[in-house]
């Protein structure tokens, strides 16, 4: 089963609504817009370890050295959460309100305590 989330149409694809939703974040969905038919195929545990593998690539440059190379994957990261909301189902105008809310009501004035949280809870 590839996956729960109905394919419609594809978010984002080709309307010029969307042009700018993400600033620039933008050219990271358009550039994933040609695949979007196989990125709705994939299960949701695709972009779970493609996002650790990142993250793998993403410390062997830092441990070169390499900040620049390593950034590069952090971006991918981003394009990873990107492609993964688009995989719900989510056009970029609903993934910008979701990243403004988000930062208004969960994380802005609160960044201490979540630190704070995820240390007790999980030791990080």
């Amino acid at each position: 089963m590839a996956s729960d989330v109905p394919a419609g149409n594809p978010p984002g694809v080709g309307d010029d609504q969307d042009s700018d939703q993400l600033g620039p974040f933008q050219a990271l969905w358009d550039a994933w817009d040609a695949a979007h038919d196989d990125l709705m195929a994939k299960p949701l545990s695709h972009y779970r370890l493609a996002t650790g593998l990142q993250f793998d690539e993403l410390e062997e440059h830092l441990a070169r050295g390499d900040r620049a190379a390593a950034a590069r994957e952090a971006v991918d990261i981003i394009s990873l959460a990107l492609n993964t909301l688009r995989w719900m189902g989510y056009r970029p105008e609903d993934v910008a309100e979701f990243a403004r809310t988000r930062a208004q009501v969960r994380m802005q004035g609160r960044a201490h305590e979540i630190l704070d949280k995820y240390e007790r809870r999980y030791g990080l």
